[in-house]
């Protein structure tokens, strides 16, 4: 199968499977998630300096922060694949064909190790300290201050004084990935794995370090939950749309209502209040505006959205 060049993405032309991307709104005026907004910084950086956005990658980040087993090389050589971890579906079965190839190469295209992204994380933070020539220290806190929604320049922020942290998640098709790091003290750990089930493993092993180390947030919560009847839970089934994010579905089992965000992932919802429902395995809430109702708002950490029922 033929793959598309970055400007083919980005008009959404043949052999390019993905929708053009096109500015929905000034800069600055909303928030929401763009893997399409790297790309077009991807080809703005290589319109500017004249070289591969790879070559730029390697010498004016990895290379100066020891990441020696990342690179951009898309598709992955034989080499890579040797030594990579395949990935798998969200049944744990492998994907024929092994890794899918990204010409987005700032969005989805990077090959590293935990090892790695660890160094990058420790990079920020000596940078942020005023302590690396990688990333100028007025740079590197403006890139950690957040925006909207908590979001700052690439990073999920949370937290303030000793308890500021910076943070983000990496999904391609059979990986699922989570960095987190502390803007001071040092602290930060590097979870991958190869499956698209691997989020919540991930997570749970994050909670277990911060619990582990006595970290100053991403805590356990403990709540108590609240009963919720079976016709409370056959209210709440259907499929519900998040603008411009995707959707999930909420599934009765064994009379209780079901969260789905992605197929294969499911996991049972608890009320902690009259209109308010958690999962277990992230801090993650769905907040109806009312039962039985249509709209909410899902919120997890910085991820603050509206939602609708589709009919």
């Amino acid at each position: 199968m033929p793959v598309p060049t970055v400007l083919q993405v980005l008009d959404g032309a043949a052999p390019a499977i993905t929708a053009l991307v096109r500015m929905a709104s000034p800069p600055g005026g909303a928030w929401q998630y763009s893997g399409g907004g790297y790309t077009v910084l991807q080809q703005m950086m290589m319109d500017v300096s004249g070289q591969p956005f790879e070559t730029i990658m390697q010498a004016r980040v990895l290379a100066p922060l020891g990441m020696t087993s990342s690179h951009f090389s898309q598709p992955a050589s034989a080499a890579t694949l040797g030594k990579a971890a395949l990935p798998h579906d969200s049944a744990g079965k492998p994907y024929a064909g092994g890794p899918s190839t990204y010409p987005e190469l700032a969005a989805a295209g990077m090959w590293t190790t935990p090892s790695d992204l660890a160094r990058f994380v420790i990079g920020v933070q000596a940078s942020a300290a005023g302590r690396s020539q990688v990333l100028q220290q007025q740079n590197a806190r403006r890139m950690l201050a957040a925006v909207r929604n908590d979001y700052a320049l690439g990073f999920e922020t949370a937290g303030s004084g000793a308890a500021a942290s910076f943070a983000h998640g990496g999904s391609n098709r059979g990986y699922q990935n989570y960095l987190l790091g502390y803007v001071d003290g040092g602290r930060g750990a590097v979870v991958m794995t190869n499956g698209d089930a691997g989020d919540e493993v991930a997570r749970a092993t994050m909670r277990a370090i911060a619990a582990e180390y006595g970290w100053p947030s991403y805590q356990t919560v403990l709540r108590a939950a609240v009963p919720i009847d079976a016709l409370m839970a056959q209210q709440m089934t259907g499929k519900y749309a998040i603008p411009g994010l995707g959707d999930f579905d909420i599934t009765v089992q064994d009379g209780q209502p079901m969260f789905w965000i992605k197929a294969g992932q499911g996991e049972r919802l608890y009320r902690q209040s009259e209109t308010s429902f958690f999962v277990l395995s992230q801090q993650l809430e769905l907040r109806f505006d009312a039962l039985p109702g249509d709209t909410g708002q899902i919120v997890a950490g910085p991820f603050d959205v509206r939602f609708k029922r589709v009919p």
